[in-house]
């Protein structure tokens, strides 16, 4: 049995596919973990859902940003884009499987016999990991409750604070660490979040110059903990491995590549195929 993780797909299934068979992944003995954002913007993201659930157990795919997107608008609360990339989702044969499915995706996967960490895009530096951990599960256990579920979405805001407060209500706190594991990418310097760099747009607002006054999550991350953790959603930054960090959101859907990596194997080789620009950068 062979575990590999892979980065963003964002619904470029042929690229799956050819990756799978460039890794020579062996359908219900070897394991894939995805690190999130599956769907959207791609030329198939329904195709790669359906691939993807049919791999049962032998598959683990993490929350990120577009699966939460796709939640919101399916529940009521569409946000910039979903009708665009996701809103076949309202009229597919599987709305309420997938539904259900989406809403439980774990935003934290351990896995203790490798010693891996994967979440979507990152942790908050000001967390310790048993705090990571239970808002982690504290999320699980209200996107799986009917009854929890519309008004925590509900109560979302549009303009998501850089730091984590005494004055925050619970919900708050949650709502802010949904956005951290789905979304982070760049820290102030003393670990307050920058959602996107002042006076940029696009790609560009996730850019890290090498003159740059911010940092990337991981580089403030201080737990006393040696599990490697497996992320995504950085897709500017590239394959990325910096210690005991890895980023493998390596712009597959912007005409970069798809990335799997071998996490059973001690060096954990690279496998990437490269991939058509479907669309650019929003």
């Amino acid at each position: 049995m062979a575990v590999y993780a892979i980065g963003d797909i964002h619904g470029c299934l042929p690229q799956l596919l050819t990756l799978l068979e460039a890794i020579r992944y062996r359908p219900g003995q070897d394991r894939l973990l995805f690190v999130g954002d599956i769907i959207s913007r791609g030329p198939d993201p329904l195709g790669t859902i359906r691939f993807v659930r049919e791999q049962q157990e032998r598959a683990v795919t993490l929350m990120g940003n577009h699966e939460l997107r796709a939640i919101n608008g399916l529940l009521g609360f569409p946000e910039k884009g979903f009708i665009k990339h996701l809103g076949f989702l309202t009229t597919c044969p599987e709305r309420d499987d997938i539904l259900a499915w989406l809403r439980q995706l774990p935003f934290v996967h351990h896995e203790p016999e490798l010693n891996l960490r994967l979440v979507h895009a990152g942790f908050f530096p000001g967390w310790s990991l048993d705090q990571a951990m239970e808002y982690a599960t504290r999320l699980s256990a209200i996107l799986r409750d009917d009854a929890q579920l519309r008004p925590f979405l509900a109560r979302y805001p549009a303009n998501l604070p850089e730091n984590e407060t005494d004055t925050m209500d619970e919900t708050a706190r949650l709502h802010f660490a949904m956005a951290v594991m789905t979304r982070l990418r760049i820290c102030q310097p003393d670990g307050r979040v920058v959602w996107a760099i002042p006076g940029t747009s696009g790609g560009d607002a996730f850019k890290l110059e090498p003159d740059s006054p911010y940092h990337p999550w991981h580089a403030l991350l201080d737990w006393q903990d040696d599990a490697r953790i497996i992320y995504g959603h950085w897709a500017i930054a590239g394959l990325t491995r910096i210690g005991r960090f890895m980023g493998l959101d390596s712009g597959c859907v912007y005409g970069g590549k798809l990335t799997a990596m071998r996490v059973d194997h001690p060096d954990f080789p690279v496998t990437q195929v490269t991939c058509p620009a479907y669309v650019k950068p929003e």
